[in-house]
């Protein structure tokens, strides 16, 4: 990848952080929350964008971000306010925003019609509070950037801005003095674009006083030691300078002055040379985005774009940072970021890659000890202790390592808001989303497959779940439907659940759907359960249309295969009139688990740690036998089924000795509690999950695979599979109540 190539895919990778903080903000914006560090927070991310694009010729994104930019500019100084009509503007506008970067980035198109409609009512909303909506800003940023193949240069701006300023008045020079702060940086603010704006405003000289620079061993790393000064020569008015620096103005100090009129202008060669000095060096250690990475584009490792440095990183704004909507408990259990973190950009394949070796040590740290163990050494020797420290920090180094994978599902949840408002204009309705939970952290492979099935489930939930406005007014109900969406730990697993209060599943329906279309037998007696999870079925579906949303028949089956796949489940819970509540549980990784390793005849199993309760060894007087060859435990005055797993598994055709075996005490997902019989339990080990579906097949009541120390493979039980499988629940209650 050339150099250009690499400081392009790094504009658009800060293009995708930039809309999300914009996207964030503006729905704390349609929550009320109007004050000035929101809209600041707005405002910056899409001038940031602009900027950007601008260095690449990015027109028709320029362009259209001008527009937006000037909106919300009024939005800032309170010359407009922000209402909920505005607000919707605001929001389908970053919308096209997003649309305008993702064809930018891979060369596709957007219909003209879209920016261009919206460009229409952002000028209608500018009233005339600003420069029109289609026509460049008076401090648009200037290309410094030359599209070379073989180097990158700075090359001289040549830009007439002679009629734009006409009405202004005669030529002043200004002079601008500029001392940053370290604030400046740690908020994000690009100072090189700050230059290139106000240079944009007519003719005019940089001065980086260097003689400002302390010793090296006294620079602060994180500081801010360089300040410059500006001369510049301009028709546009002070007003026009100051309102370049109107939103770093408490992150920098400024000044602005009149300077003589015989300022000397700089010169082609001048302006090259100064600016590479000036962008290379400034901000006493801190990255400058784009314009950084070009002036030192002749290191080998700047022009990597999967190893991009930020020091510090951008940090996230606190309008940005807020829930969608008004969250609950979840988003405040899981500790919202307070600050500024420095952090680093890695190439995920590099730590796909560490993931894997450090499992692989695992693998052999366990395989060691068990060597030593079979020579007969004993807990005390020193190669014996040395294991166990070895073991710590294996455990120590696994947990961290997986810890660089842990995402907030936020980058999820903040692509349904804009999914909600689609299907919502699609089918006529009016739908509130509500979002709990955002910072509640999960593998990043998990969340990069929780994409599709929440897609299908919040286009369900609107199209099948919601009433249409009249339904809903008779049935006594708002007009506005809420969908909920909430992330949450549960069991050492995360839960995300998705709600309607719509008018819940229609059972008679959907049972005479699937008799219609043979999925099952019309005389079938089914549970409320069981006929909610017909809805799973391949090609069952309940739209009699077929429409752009629904009516195929796929969708709620794609959902559970796809999360089947990740090792999840989910369920269904719903109540006629008052809505529905489908659930999704998933493992927080898809790399390591605690397990306790058992023995089932000559098979060696690993029981999930979250899933265990407690053990016990089965006592003649609470083993009872059920239901022809079922067998129940009584747990403390609660009867409870006691699963054969050999038996289950197919691993033996008698009955295992309940009083020779150990009974683990399980809980699944949906809280049910069993009891299983294995043979014995051979200890606690940390183990390195192998997906079994991807190296040989799905098994029932399988969930993974793993690697013992002794090089065998063992299997993972899916204990909710596990427990489902036993069907007497009823009988057992009525045995407790005898």
């Amino acid at each position: 990848m050339d150099t250009m190539a690499a400081i392009r895919a790094t504009f658009f990778e800060e293009c995708a952080e930039q809309l999300q903080e914009l996207e964030a903000g503006l729905l704390a914006m349609e929550g009320g929350q109007t004050d000035s560090e929101t809209v600041n927070a707005v405002f910056r991310a899409v001038h940031s964008i602009k900027g950007g694009a601008g260095a690449f010729n990015l027109d028709a994104l320029v362009q259209f971000a001008h527009a937006f930019e000037t909106v919300l500019d009024l939005v800032r100084s309170e010359r407009l306010e922000a209402d909920q009509a505005v607000v919707r503007v605001l929001l389908r506008s970053a919308d096209v925003l997003t649309d305008l970067v993702t064809a930018a980035r891979d060369g596709g198109t957007v219909e003209p019609s879209r920016p261009q409609g919206l460009m229409a009512e952002l000028s209608v909303l500018a009233g005339g509070g600003g420069h029109a909506a289609g026509a460049p800003a008076a401090h648009a940023p200037a290309a410094v950037m030359a599209p070379a193949e073989e180097e990158v240069e700075f090359v001289p701006v040549a830009v007439d801005f002679s009629d734009m300023f006409s009405a202004a008045g005669q030529d002043v020079t200004y002079r601008v003095r500029v001392q940053p702060k370290p604030s400046l940086y740690e908020h994000a603010n690009d100072a090189a674009r700050l230059i290139r704006e106000t240079l944009a405003l007519g003719t005019g000289t940089v001065t980086c006083h260097s003689d400002e620079l302390p010793d090296l061993a006294e620079l602060e790393p994180e500081g801010a030691a360089l300040s410059w000064t500006i001369e510049i020569t301009t028709a546009a008015g002070e007003a026009a300078i100051h309102e370049i620096y109107e939103f770093v103005e408490g992150d920098c100090d400024i000044t602005v002055e009149h300077a003589d009129d015989d300022t000397p202008q700089l010169s082609g060669d001048d302006l090259d040379a100064q600016m590479a000095a000036l962008l290379g060096s400034i901000g006493g250690g801190n990255s400058v985005p784009f314009v950084d990475e070009l002036a030192q584009a002749d290191t080998p490792e700047q022009a990597r774009p999967d190893v991009v440095a930020l020091t510090p990183a951008a940090p996230v704004a606190p309008a940005a940072s807020a829930p969608t909507a008004a969250a609950g408990d979840g988003a405040a259990d899981k500790g919202v970021p307070a600050g500024p973190v420095p952090t680093i950009r890695v190439d995920l394949e590099r730590v796909d890659r560490l993931i894997d070796l450090v499992g692989e040590l695992v693998i052999h740290q366990v395989m060691l000890s068990q060597r030593v163990m079979q020579a007969g050494l004993t807990r005390a020797s020193d190669i014996a202790i040395g294991l166990d420290e070895l073991e710590q920090l294996t455990r120590e180094m696994q947990d961290s390592v997986m810890a660089i994978r842990a995402q907030p599902v936020k980058s999820v949840f903040q692509k349904l808001p804009r999914l909600v408002r689609e299907v919502a204009e699609r089918t006529g309705k009016s739908v509130r989303l509500v979002t709990e939970g955002e910072y509640t952290e999960v593998d990043k492979t998990v969340i990069e497959r929780l994409s599709d099935p929440l897609t299908h489930m919040i286009r369900n939930a609107i199209d099948h779940g919601l009433e249409t406005p009249e339904g809903r007014i008779a049935a006594g109900k708002p007009t506005e439907g809420v969908v909920r969406v909430a992330a949450m730990h549960r069991s050492g697993r995360i839960v995300i659940e998705i709600s309607d209060d719509g008018a819940g599943i229609n059972r008679k329906a959907v049972f005479d759907i699937a008799v219609s279309k043979g999925l099952v037998p019309a005389d079938a007696q089914l549970s409320d359960d069981e006929l909610d999870n017909l809805v799973f079925l391949p090609g069952f579906s309940t739209k009699k249309e077929v429409s752009e949303l629904s009516g195929r028949g796929v969708g709620m089956d794609v959902v559970k295969r796809s999360i089947q796949a990740l090792g999840g489940r989910v369920t269904i819970t719903s109540r006629p009139g008052k809505g529905s509540l489908f659930s999704m549980s998933l493992p927080l990784t898809l790399a390591v688990l605690d397990g306790m390793i058992v023995s089932c005849g000559e098979h060696t199993l690993v029981v999930p740690m979250t899933a265990i309760i407690e053990t016990l060894r089965p006592k003649q007087n609470e083993v009872k036998p059920f239901g022809g060859d079922q067998r129940v435990i009584n747990v403390r005055d609660s009867f409870l089924p006691l699963i054969d797993v050999s038996r289950q598994l197919g691993y033996r055709r008698e009955p295992t000795d309940a009083l020779a075996g150990v009974a683990i005490l399980v809980e699944a997902e949906n809280g049910q509690r069993s009891a299983l019989l294995v043979d014995s339990i051979q200890g606690q080990r940390q183990v390195v999950i192998k997906s079994l579906e991807a190296n040989y097949g799905r098994v029932a009541g399988i969930a993974a695979a793993t690697i013992l120390g002794d090089g065998r493979v063992a299997l993972i039980l899916d204990i909710d599979a596990v427990a489902a499988s036993t069907r007497f629940e009823n009988g057992i209650a009525a045995m407790a109540a005898e």
